[in-house]
């Protein structure tokens, strides 16, 4: 789904959901969206995605997420 899409979906509502466009400024909608993004690419993520400077101060999690 485009980002234009998601967008125009808080703000305008789809089917029996209600639009947010007079709750939600535009700027926040619009990081709604990216962080809809982010949420996706996390979902997938390696550790080799991770820049090696970073890796070492990250927690990593002691058992593999089952499916």
């Amino acid at each position: 789904m485009p980002n234009g899409q998601i967008f125009n979906t808080i703000s305008n509502g789809y089917s029996t959901m209600m639009g947010y466009a007079a709750q939600i400024p535009h700027q926040d909608r619009w990081a709604i969206v990216l962080y809809v993004r982010a949420l996706q690419r996390a979902q997938n993520a390696q550790l080799e995605d991770i820049p090696r400077e970073q890796q070492s101060t990250m927690q990593l999690p002691t058992e593999a997420p089952k499916p």
